[in-house]
């Protein structure tokens, strides 16, 4: 392929990228992170949760009232041998209902236990939610600081190709001119190629950064951005005792372990509450609407009186039949009444079962009081070995600019130089490698610089006040 179509090609496939950007800063693309992020968003819903569980009325302070009822219906047909009840059919049916109330007054503290112990999972739970957003806005900015690495690289890698393109052109005008061979072109056409290829290999990577961020901030992949921060980093200088003492008064790992040993101090505390007896109030009321229809025989006009037995075989006792007449009749009733009780209940003996689950709650309790000091002696090592690698690349950053600085003039002098017939091309070619170097590592240095000054962040528990 001909130069010439190899440099439109590039052009071409630069242009695509330009389409439809739109601004995006470093705070906007974590405020946007934090709004779209599926973690984020599925934390945020489970903190609301716990608050809605963290109430009264699920800790057994309020009483609970129930009300039942109930419709029972009876068919029957009878042919009685006692005189006394009712032949034929009947239908009865009543409705009894009640309404209870059962309070429980004192179950050894138990109620304000709950309480607590709803309040520290509620706790609990924002400190997860907080844990989880600053790995993610972490995860954000580390991918905003990388899509801004790569795109310097991709700058320097241009300004490189723009060098071997000029110096192309230089050396064919040569040759036109006669002071040049075809073996120089060729060379400087090599280069030129070269560094183009790299072009498109870089392009590729910052194409794949930008896919990646996008993936984060729950976006279009294909979308793209005109990023308005720059990679930089300015020297300053970090305490670390301040940095130590706010790590462990702010650090989302620690402040969920000490809410973990509040935990189980509660739980400690609910197992005692055994030993207490339990003492509830139930008390309601009762009612009943009753309707009976059978085949009465009332009193109809004048009674013949029919005597149809003796009761207990008495003969002074006859049994007198005065119904002439027989219908259907239903008799309405009802009943209602009233209930208060006291329970208490308290366990006496139950085979040391009490005193065995307060005796694990209190080594539970000692698991983590000794699990919150091994997260603080850890922590606290995390700390100053980022401390340290901060403090080093700090000062390879400065190193990393200084040798751009003498990289740049060089590679001004050398092209000079080079123009003036006094520098050869290949002198030339290791000067502009130099540049290229020094360029990348440049920009790499301020990347881990600012990816563990990040990570530091994180640890002292200042990132999301950075970055509201």
């Amino acid at each position: 392929m001909h130069p010439r179509y190899f440099f439109l090609l590039v052009f071409f496939f630069f242009t695509l990228n330009c389409v439809a950007q739109q601004p995006l800063g470093l705070v906007d693309a974590v405020q946007r992170g934090l709004q779209n992020n599926f973690d984020a968003q599925i934390q945020n819903l489970e903190v609301e949760q716990a608050k809605l569980l963290n109430n009264w009325g699920q800790t057994g302070r309020l009483p609970t009232i129930t009300f039942s009822g109930n419709s029972n219906n009876n068919l029957a047909y009878r042919k009685p041998a006692n005189p006394f009840a009712v032949p034929g059919k009947s239908f009865s049916s009543s409705i009894p209902g009640q309404l209870d109330v059962n309070w429980i007054l004192f179950n050894g503290y138990g109620v304000r236990l709950n309480k607590s112990r709803l309040q520290e999972i509620e706790n609990q739970t924002a400190g997860n939610a907080r844990f989880i957003i600053e790995n993610t806005t972490q995860t954000i900015i580390l991918s905003y600081y990388n899509v801004l690495l790569e795109m310097h690289r991709l700058e320097v890698q241009k300004k490189v190709m723009r060098f071997s393109k000029e110096r192309y052109d230089f050396v064919r005008l040569k040759k036109q001119l006669g002071g040049a061979i075809t073996f120089d072109v060729l060379q400087e056409q090599n280069n030129y190629l070269t560094d183009s290829a790299s072009v498109l290999r870089q392009t590729l990577v910052f194409k794949n950064s930008v896919r990646n961020l996008n993936e984060l901030l729950n976006e279009k992949l294909d979308t793209q951005y005109i990023f308005s921060d720059s990679l930089f980093f300015v020297v300053e200088e970090l305490d670390y005792e301040a940095m130590r003492q706010k790590m462990i008064s702010s650090n989302a790992s620690l402040r969920n372990q000490f809410i973990f040993q509040e935990l189980q101090r509660i739980a400690t505390q609910s197992a005692r509450s055994a030993l207490y007896p339990t003492l509830s109030l139930n008390f309601g009321a009762t009612g009943s609407l009753d309707k009976l229809n059978a085949y009465f025989r009332p009193i109809v006009g004048t009674p013949e009186k029919q005597t149809v037995g003796y009761l207990l075989d008495d003969q002074s006792q006859p049994v007198i039949n005065t119904v002439t007449a027989r219908e259907y009749i239903s008799q309405n009733g009802y009943s209602y009444g009233a209930y208060a009780n006291l329970n208490l209940r308290f366990t006496l003996f139950n085979g040391g079962q009490v005193r065995r689950a307060i005796e694990n709650a209190q080594i539970d309790e000692k698991i983590a009081q000794l699990g919150t000091d091994k997260l603080k002696l850890s922590l606290e090592n995390d700390l100053q070995a980022n401390f340290d690698l901060f403090q080093l690349r700090k000062q390879l950053v400065v190193i990393a600019q200084t040798k751009l600085k003498a990289a740049e003039l060089n590679l001004s002098l050398a092209t000079e130089r080079y123009k003036n017939g006094s520098f050869s091309a290949i002198d030339l070619r290791i000067v502009q490698e130099d540049f290229q170097n020094a360029a990348l590592e440049n920009y790499t240095s301020i990347f881990e610089v600012l990816s563990i000054k990040t990570e530091l962040v994180r640890m002292t528990g200042g990132l999301l006040e950075s970055y509201q």
